[in-house]
C-alpha cells in the first residue's frame, strides 16, 4: 500500500517538480544523477536544479535552486547556506547546528507511515539535536496534549498525598512514530496505585494526526478552569482548602486528535467505571488543621460508556498581559450506564472564551466568558457550579449549582510599566449564575432571573510578567448587601 501511494509522488518529483523560487540565472539547467553521491563544497554555489536518485547529498556550500533526492539521505553541514529548496523523498535530513536556512527543506518519508514536513528559517538553525528528524516536529508529544503528564506531587482532600514517581516514555529517543508511555503513582488516602499506559501513533503532515489507546485509573474533575492544579495543591497544604470536586475513573479510552498548532481537535470513546473518592478527614494543613472539609457531591459507582470531544484555539500572541484570544470547548455524551443503553443520552457541553486587549502601554483589559449546558438528567457530581475562587469572588464555593451556567469575569490591569513601581494594580468584576432547566439550551433564563445573578467586584495587587504571576493579593466584596471583604492570595493570574 505504501509503495503504491509513493510511486506517483516519486515520478512527479523526478520529472515534474520544479522550484517555485526565482532562478538566479537567465536559463536554469537540470542535472540528473543516478545512484551516485553528490557533495557541494563550501566554495560552491548551486544555481541550477539537481535530481539525485539512489544517492546521498552532502551540502557544505550554497544552494540557490532546487535539489531533489530520491531514496537517499541529506546531510546539511554548518557551513551550508540554503536559499533555495532541498526535497528529500524516502531518506532522512540531518541538519548540523550553524547551517543557515532561508529557503525551504522538505522531507517526505514512508518508512513508518506517511510523513511530510517542511523547515523554514530566516535565521541560523539552532538545535541541541543535530538531526532534523521527527524530534523537530514533536512538540505536541513532549507536552503530551492528549494525555497530560502527571504532576509528581499532588495534595487534596480526597487523595491526600498523590505521589507520581514514574513517568516513562518510549519512542526510540523521540524518533519513532509509535509512542508508548507509562505512569504510576500512589494515592496515600486509599493506599492504592493509580496511573495510565498509553499507546499512540502519529501520521501525516508534521505528525498532526494522532491515534491513541490507553488504559487508566485516575481522578477526573470539571473544575480545572478555576485554578491550576499546582495552586490548588498549595491551597490544600497551606489552608486546607480544595477548589476541585473530583471522582475516580478506571477504564479504557481510544481516540483520534488533530493538532494544527493554533487549533486542536480531539474525539474519543471511553468505557470506564466512575466511583467516589471519599474525603480524607485526616488531611494535614500547615496553618488551618481545623477547617471543616467540604463533602463530595452525591454519586454512586457506575459503569459508563461515553463519547468525548474537545476543540481548542488560541492566537500565537495569547498571553495574560498581551493582546490575544483563546477558546476551549468540551462535550461529553454518555450513551450507556451499567450496560443499559440510554434512550436519551446525557450530554454535558461547556465553552470558555478569553479575550485580552492591550489598550496602551502598561494597560491591559482582560475578559472571560464561560457557558455551560447539559441534559436535565445530568448526574449531581457533574453539575455546573458558580461561586468561589476562579468563579465569582467573595461567594462560597459553588454557591449555586445546576445543569446550566453562565459566568463573566473582567479585569483591567495597570502593569508595572504603568505604575512605575515593582507591582501592578488591577480592578475586577465577576458575575455568574448556575440554574436548572429542562431545556437543553436556555441562556435566556439569566435575563429573566437577573435578581439571582451573583456579582462581586474588587481590587488586586501583585507582581508578575507577561507569562506568569509571581504572587498577588485580591480583595473582593459582594455587590448584593453589606458583606465583609474577602482576601485571597494568588500565585497565578485569575484566568
Amino acid at each position: 500500500m505504501k509503495l503504491i501511494f509513493i510511486i506517483p509522488f516519486v515520478i512527479y518529483a523526478i520529472f515534474g517538480m520544479n522550484s517555485s523560487l526565482p532562478d538566479s540565472t537567465s536559463q536554469t539547467t537540470n542535472e540528473i544523477r543516478l545512484y551516485s553521491d553528490v557533495t557541494i563544497d563550501s566554495t560552491e554555489i548551486i544555481n541550477y536544479n539537481i535530481r539525485i536518485l539512489g544517492g546521498k547529498l552532502d551540502v557544505h556550500g550554497t544552494v540557490k535552486n532546487q535539489i531533489t533526492v530520491i531514496g537517499g539521505d541529506v546531510q546539511i553541514f554548518p557551513s551550508a547556506i540554503i536559499e533555495g529548496k532541498i526535497v528529500a523523498i524516502g531518506g532522512n535530513v540531518i541538519t548540523d547546528k550553524g547551517a543557515t536556512i532561508s529557503g525551504k527543506v522538505v522531507e517526505a518519508s514512508m518508512d513508518q507511515g506517511l510523513i511530510y514536513r517542511e523547515t523554514f528559517s530566516d535565521t541560523t538553525f539552532k538545535s541541541k539535536d543535530k538531526s532534523l528528524n521527527i524530534s523537530e516536529f514533536s512538540d505536541m508529544h513532549r507536552q503530551d496534549w492528549f494525555h497530560p503528564r502527571s504532576e509528581i506531587l499532588v495534595f487534596n482532600r480526597n487523595e491526600g498525598l498523590l505521589f507520581y514517581p514514574l513517568n516513562w516514555n518510549w519512542d526510540q529517543g523521540n524518533k519513532s512514530l509509535i509512542h508508548l508511555s507509562f505512569s504510576l503513582g500512589y494515592r496515600f488516602s486509599k493506599n492504592e496505585f493509580v496511573g495510565k499506559m498509553k499507546l499512540e501513533t502519529s501520521q501525516l503532515m508534521n505528525r498532526s494526526v494522532t491515534i491513541y489507546l490507553s488504559g487508566f485509573k485516575e481522578a477526573r474533575t470539571d473544575d480545572e478552569y478555576r485554578l491550576p492544579l499546582k495552586e490548588n495543591t498549595w491551597a490544600n497544604i497551606l489552608g486546607r482548602q480544595d477548589f476541585y470536586d473530583r471522582w475516580d475513573e478506571t477504564g479504557l479510552r481510544m481516540g483520534i486528535g488533530l493538532d494544527l498548532s493554533s487549533i486542536k481537535l480531539k474525539g474519543e470513546f471511553v468505557r470506564a467505571t466512575q466511583s467516589e473518592i471519599p474525603v480524607d478527614d485526616n488531611v494535614w494543613s500547615l496553618f488551618n488543621d481545623n477547617r471543616q472539609l467540604r463533602l463530595n457531591p452525591i454519586m454512586k459507582p457506575t459503569d459508563v460508556e461515553y463519547f468525548a470531544g474537545l476543540a481548542a484555539f488560541r492566537t500565537r500572541s495569547f498571553q495574560p498581559l498581551s493582546t490575544g484570544f483563546a477558546f476551549l470547548s468540551k462535550i461529553d455524551l454518555v450513551v450507556k450506564e451499567n450496560d443499559i443503553t440510554l434512550s436519551n443520552p446525557t450530554m454535558r457541553l461547556s465553552a470558555i472564551t478569553i479575550g485580552n486587549m492591550k489598550l496602551m502601554t502598561g494597560l491591559i483589559l482582560r475578559n472571560r466568558l464561560i457557558l455551560g449546558s447539559a441534559s436535565y438528567t445530568l448526574s449531581e457530581f457533574r453539575k455546573f457550579g458558580v461561586g468561589g475562587l476562579g468563579s465569582v469572588s467573595a461567594f462560597d464555593y459553588k454557591y449555586q449549582t445546576g445543569n446550566h451556567m453562565g459566568q463573566y469575569n473582567s479585569e483591567i490591569i495597570f502593569t508595572d510599566e504603568f505604575t512605575k513601581k515593582w507591582f501592578f494594580v488591577k480592578f475586577f468584576y465577576d458575575a455568574g449564575m448556575a440554574y436548572h432547566s429542562d431545556k437543553l439550551m436556555d441562556m435566556g433564563y439569566i435575563l429573566n432571573h437577573r435578581g439571582d445573578l451573583l456579582q462581586s467586584t474588587g481590587i488586586g495587587f501583585g507582581k508578575g510578567n507577561s507569562e506568569e504571576l509571581n504572587f498577588g493579593f485580591n480583595f473582593a466584596k459582594k455587590l448584593q448587601g453589606n458583606h465583609p471583604i474577602e482576601t485571597t492570595v494568588r500565585i497565578n493570574y485569575s484566568f
